[in-house]
């Protein structure tokens, strides 16, 4: 008799679809673990990534939409930071399963 491990629920997985594939960009992954640990300025963030402001730009809105991250605006300066922590789980695993060694 072949035991069955236990499957997550499909509905629980056509919610958790979409915020994967708005992680599923090398640029997004880097602000991700860029914000881990505290808020940061957009200025900050754009030096992080090494890109120009408008591309950085555009993928935090697209993380804001999806509900990854969360924008602040404390004066002139606008901060983010992350918003659902369960998708930090992601960066630890890529750091244990692809840096282990390295």
């Amino acid at each position: 008799m072949t035991i069955t491990p236990k499957l997550i629920p499909f509905p629980l997985l056509e919610e958790v679809a979409p915020v994967l594939k708005t992680l599923s960009h090398p640029m997004r992954l880097r602000i991700l673990d860029f914000l881990k640990d505290e808020p940061k300025q957009v200025s900050e963030i754009i030096k992080a990534t090494g890109k120009t402001q408008a591309l950085t730009s555009h993928q935090l809105g697209i993380m804001r939409n999806a509900g990854v991250l969360k924008q602040n605006r404390q004066g002139n300066a606008v901060f983010y930071s992350v918003k659902n922590e369960n998708v930090l789980g992601l960066l630890d695993c890529i750091r244990e399963h692809k840096m282990k060694g390295k």
